[in-house]
């Protein structure tokens, strides 16, 4: 009995010691926003952190310094624990399936639907696609999405 809890307890030693080397991947950037987000799924208007990782991102949400929302991107959506395949994520806060990448194309001021109706500014670029009724714009330091048919927002300007 006394070796199987000195085994038991060396084990668990064992395990924290090596657990406790295990170094978390740090991100490649971080950015301070602005962060308003209104769909069903998600109301939100607060300070928000974006952190941009080699296989993902995670957007942090603040209010009065307490995380009020954790959005994490990978194979998967998750928000605060919440895990949705991307499809059913987008069919949840955008009220439609659109492809999958397109909420992580926005948060990365990226092009969506493969540029479609894209006009470049100075600032940056701007696609109004009209069949969807969607108005995405990105200008320095400002990301605004916004589908007037289904009432989504997503607005980030980002703080310095």
């Amino acid at each position: 009995m006394i070796n199987k809890i000195l085994n038991f307890t060396t084990a668990l030693v064992a395990a924290f010691i090596l657990l406790g080397c295990v170094k978390n991947e740090p991100p490649q950037r971080s950015q301070t926003f602005q962060v308003t987000i209104f769909s069903p799924l998600i109301k939100i208007n607060d300070v928000g952190f974006l952190h941009s990782y080699k296989n993902g991102l995670n957007l942090q949400i603040y209010s009065s310094g307490v995380n009020t929302a954790n959005i994490k991107i990978d194979d998967r959506i998750c928000v605060n624990r919440a895990c949705f395949s991307k499809t059913e994520f987008n069919e949840k806060f955008f009220l439609r399936p659109h492809y999958e990448t397109i909420f992580q194309d926005v948060l990365q001021k990226k092009q969506i639907y493969d540029g479609k109706n894209l006009v470049r500014k100075a600032c940056g670029f701007e696609q109004n696609i009209s069949n969807d009724s969607i108005e995405y714009e990105v200008c320095d330091n400002l990301i605004k999405f916004i589908d007037t048919k289904n009432r989504i927002r997503i607005i980030l300007k980002e703080l310095k």
